[in-house]
């Protein structure tokens, strides 16, 4: 086709044709066999997935205390 980079892919198409969204996909699978009320209790991919966006917000957080704490004398300065 011309015009478009080698190995460059649109959205990938399922069985009918319409596109397949993996954490969609990666969720339904996660509750296959499970009661309804156990699946509905399960944490989603998207979900799990923002928690551990959540992780790195604190991860950053700790970095700018640790920063501040000497400056601010709520903790001493430690030398290395």
């Amino acid at each position: 086709m011309p015009g478009r980079v080698r190995g460059e892919r649109g959205p990938a198409a399922g069985p009918l044709g319409p596109p397949i969204n993996p954490v969609t996909e990666l969720d339904s699978l996660a509750a296959t066999g499970l009661p309804e009320e156990q699946a509905a209790q399960l944490p989603g991919i998207a979900e799990q997935l923002g928690g551990l966006n959540r992780i790195h917000d604190l991860q950053q957080l700790h970095q700018l205390t640790d920063l501040a704490a000497p400056v601010t004398g709520v903790l001493p300065a430690v030398s290395v």
